[in-house]
């Protein structure tokens, strides 16, 4: 299957947790609690961090059987999706995964001034004076990984902290994020992002003569045993096909290595020894031709 930013199929998202969809079942009553009934005017973020801060406390005072109905819930999407992660292939998952993370192309002309990072609110700042305590105080352990279950905790006890601050310190944390909103304005009126090139290269006509790279011991080896594997396994995929490939020339031993090198070096030998003159005189020797045999079907 080919794969292309147009067609490329879309792998499943991460299941959503129990606080998620705890949060998303009460969202819209708090949202109205907060802003009221006034639909056309926008959330200002203090209001959307009130939003948080409220969820996280009625999370922190759930019921029981209210707990329990959102973890059978999260339990069955994340069910959900691993058997939709199952239909897709390693390979298949790394390749989209790279489609997706394709850059943009060469840049034509570079960018000037620095790059604007979002000015953090004064929850933000907040939290990163608070941060680090708050997870000493729940994970002692500093070298030992977080289970999601203690980063909500972590979420919960800021949201806590924060509702109960004081007004010196309120006061500190809204003058220093006006300072970084600031001066995120001013970095965004001065910064000029880069201009890129088009992502691919354009597919002329070949140059008559043109040389082309010789092939490398892996590709002999794929190209010999790929045909094996059709044969032996017809039902598998390219990608499943290449994902065998590259495993199997992991395990082979050295001596069988140096043998697939051998064929490699000889079809270079042979190659630069039948290169025209005229190509070796424009300094492109090092340039190899391919093969003759099919190149598409390489990994």
């Amino acid at each position: 299957m080919r794969l292309t930013d147009e067609s490329s199929p879309e792998p499943p998202k991460r299941a959503m947790t129990a606080y998620l969809i705890f949060c998303s079942k009460h969202r819209e009553r708090v949202m109205r609690e907060v802003h009221g009934d006034d639909g056309a005017r926008k959330f200002s973020r203090d209001e959307m961090q009130l939003v948080t801060t409220r969820l996280a406390e009625m999370w922190n005072n759930i019921s029981e059987k209210e707990k329990k109905e959102v973890q059978a819930k999260a339990a069955a999407a994340k069910a959900e999706y691993e058997m939709q992660k199952a239909a897709f292939s390693p390979a298949l998952l790394k390749k989209l995964h790279r489609l997706k993370s394709k850059p943009k192309g060469t840049v034509v002309v570079e960018a000037q001034g620095e790059k604007p990072v979002r000015a953090k609110t004064a929850y933000l700042i907040f939290c990163g004076k608070h941060r680090a305590a708050v997870m000493r105080k729940i994970h002692p352990e500093p070298e030992a990984k977080f289970t999601r279950a203690e980063m909500q905790q972590v979420t919960t006890e800021l949201a806590a902290l924060w509702n109960n601050i004081s007004p010196q310190e309120l006061a500190e944390c809204k003058a220093a994020a006006a300072k970084e909103l600031e001066r995120y304005k001013q970095l965004k009126a001065e910064y000029r992002p880069p201009v890129y090139g088009p992502s691919k290269r354009n597919k002329g006509k070949s140059v008559p003569g043109k040389p082309k790279r010789a092939p490398t011991a892996y590709l002999i080896f794929a190209e010999e045993l790929r045909a094996r594997i059709r044969q032996e396994r017809p039902h598998l995929k390219h990608d499943e096909i290449s994902q065998k490939l590259s495993t199997a020339w992991k395990e082979i031993d050295e001596a069988s290595k140096r043998i697939f090198q051998q064929k490699a070096d000889a079809i270079k030998a042979d190659l630069m020894q039948n290169m025209p003159s005229s190509v070796m005189l424009t300094g492109l020797e090092h340039s190899l031709p391919e093969p003759h045999y099919n190149t598409h079907m390489y990994p």
